[in-house]
């Protein structure tokens, strides 16, 4: 483990501080879901084709369980996820992500990779994954300390094919993020929304059956 300063000062200000951030990321990701739905009532007419190559870009939203480094309670981050899969078969592959997640005093980070299965259901495509990696974190509590340790997800989620935009969907993703921070374990939940680009279909035979 690598530290770098003393250890953090527990934040007094932070139950109201992670109030106005949790009611902006609900706020956030409310409208995100809200989209989300929207586009799943006009799925039923979209088939989605299972391709070679998804690449994913969106908001993310952490629940960080910052109680572990001395603060009174948990912290809502705001950040992005980034990640790219490549699927050898039409239903596994193998993908890697990297994230960034900011409050006003800790933020959180993530590089990893693992493999990846897909299931095509009901015009929908189904996903889920392991990964495993490092993560990092910085808390700029007194004189600041930071730390990178190893960290594995598990999660999963569904992409919904944009109308009339067949290599374009939109992604709702969750996982469970596991961090050993500061000499402390964190258990953690993720949620993603965003745009994915698919490239080179595997062919007509796989597409994505659409609802009856």
């Amino acid at each position: 483990m690598r530290k770098e300063s003393v250890s953090p000062i527990p934040l007094q200000s932070q139950p109201s501080h992670d109030a106005r951030l949790g009611g902006i990321a609900g706020r956030r990701l409310g409208f995100g879901l809200a989209l989300l739905l929207l586009v799943a009532g006009m799925q039923a007419a979209q088939a989605q084709t299972i391709s070679r190559v998804q690449v994913f870009g969106g908001y993310s939203y952490t629940r960080f369980d910052t109680r572990t480094v001395g603060f009174a309670n948990e912290s809502n981050l705001n950040g992005w996820n980034l990640s790219a899969a490549f699927n050898v078969l039409p239903y596994l592959g193998a993908v890697g992500e990297v994230s960034g997640q900011y409050g006003a005093q800790i933020n959180f980070r993530d590089v990893a990779f693992g493999p990846q299965v897909l299931y095509p259901r009901w015009g929908f495509l189904f996903f889920g994954h392991g990964l495993f990696g490092k993560a990092r974190s910085f808390d700029s509590v007194g004189n600041g300390l930071g730390d990178t340790q190893r960290a594995y997800l598990f999660g999963g989620g569904v992409d919904m094919g944009v109308p009339h935009h067949p290599r374009f969907a939109l992604r709702l993703q969750g996982d469970y993020v596991h961090s050993s921070l500061f000499g402390a374990d964190q258990n953690d939940l993720r949620i993603s929304v965003g745009l994915v680009y698919h490239w080179h279909p595997f062919g007509r035979r796989h597409r994505v059956p659409s609802a009856p």
